[in-house]
């Protein structure tokens, strides 16, 4: 709902306020009617950070590998803007700086050695 509200979304993004943004569960709880119009792209080009996350993968038949998925498509991303959002998510954790450092540094090896 925070993109239908420009004001909101600039001071989002102007105070670098994450959401948590579940694609799938969004169209199965009818938060948006479906992939084709979900806000995500709106959020990112507003600034605003976001963290792609699954809510209850089992009740909405969905992994975090597949809102990664859903995600790089709705943002037209390849592996390195899926990694970027890996590490923003990172960045955006309750997590001391040395276990985000030690993240980011996992991140960035495993796109290292990933097929493009």
């Amino acid at each position: 709902s925070a993109a239908a509200d420009p004001e909101l979304m600039a001071y989002l993004a102007e105070r670098g306020i994450p959401l948590e943004v579940c694609p799938t569960s969004n169209v199965r709880t009818r938060a948006v009617t479906g992939l084709d119009v979900h806000p995500l792209p709106r959020l990112v080009e507003a600034g605003v950070p976001v963290t792609i996350n699954s809510d209850d993968p089992p009740m909405f038949g969905t992994t975090l590998n597949d809102e990664y998925a859903v995600a790089a498509r709705l943002l037209g991303l390849g592996p390195e803007g899926v990694a970027r959002l890996a590490r923003d998510a990172v960045s955006a954790a309750f997590l001391a700086p040395a276990d985000q450092v030690r993240l980011h540094a996992e991140i960035d090896a495993y796109l290292a050695t990933s097929p493009r």
